[in-house]
């Protein structure tokens, strides 16, 4: 008689099965958690900053105390002085109530202030199409409003600012670049832009926004992702015990 081979163990290979699914299980528990608490970060930072929101738009700086150094952001301002009519920004891609279109910014020299800053005058529609720009009206002489001060928005920036190299005013421009736009109007600009107020006999259609998700989203979508680690968690203990 000839002596039988005996046949192989599938425990090693089931083991090992099993060990490549923890280590999986392990990973998206470990992400999912991640994503939750970075969630929870976001939420809370966003407290701070509509915390810090209304605080500071209850008060109104001088002008004296609109400095390039000085920390602005929220404040409001009282500004007297003229538009440069002259040159006049586009920013491309925004959209305002379901309205896709452009948000204006004009250079003010605004007395006190060393420097033209950039003015937020709100958003006007996109018009017939891109090869037409909107007419933007000029606001003449010596005038004087109220407005919002605020960091110029961030912006990932993946090409250049104004489609064409070529310059013809109003400028439409992809993003917001301080010294790109200083350069194309020959002077330095303040850091700091300000927004007029929603209800500006200058300003277009705006609202003054300081963020575009609140920290209740970003606590649901903290709730989503920790809940989703605790299934996957759940998963993974009935799994081993099959």
């Amino acid at each position: 008689m000839h002596p039988q081979t005996p046949t192989k163990s599938k425990q090693p290979r089931s083991y090992l099965v099993k060990l490549g699914w923890f280590f999986m299980a392990f990973i998206g528990i470990s992400l999912l958690t991640s994503l939750g608490c970075w969630q929870l970060s976001r939420a809370q930072e966003k407290k701070v900053l509509l915390k810090s929101f209304a605080e500071r738009t209850a008060q109104l700086l001088s002008t004296k105390s609109l400095t390039a150094t000085a920390d602005l952001r929220f404040f409001r301002a009282n500004l007297r002085g003229a538009f440069d009519n002259q040159h006049t920004f586009l920013l491309d891609n925004k959209i305002f109530h379901s309205e896709v279109g452009y948000e204006v910014y004009t250079p003010f020299m605004a007395e006190g202030i060393k420097e033209p800053i950039l003015v937020d005058r709100g958003f006007v529609p996109i018009g017939v199409n891109r090869h037409s720009l909107p007419s933007i009206k000029s606001i003449m002489g010596i005038v004087q409003f109220e407005g919002l001060l605020n960091l110029p928005p961030k912006y990932v920036a993946l090409g250049a600012m104004q489609e064409s190299p070529r310059v013809t005013w109003p400028l439409r421009i992809e993003y917001l670049n301080i010294t790109e736009m200083a350069k194309l109007i020959h002077l330095p600009l303040f850091p700091y832009i300000i927004s007029l107020a929603p209800t500006s006999d200058f300003a277009y259609p705006m609202e003054w926004q300081v963020v575009t998700m609140g920290p209740e989203r970003h606590l649901g979508y903290a709730v989503q992702w920790f809940a989703l680690a605790l299934t996957l968690l759940i998963l993974s203990v009935v799994l081993s015990r099959s």
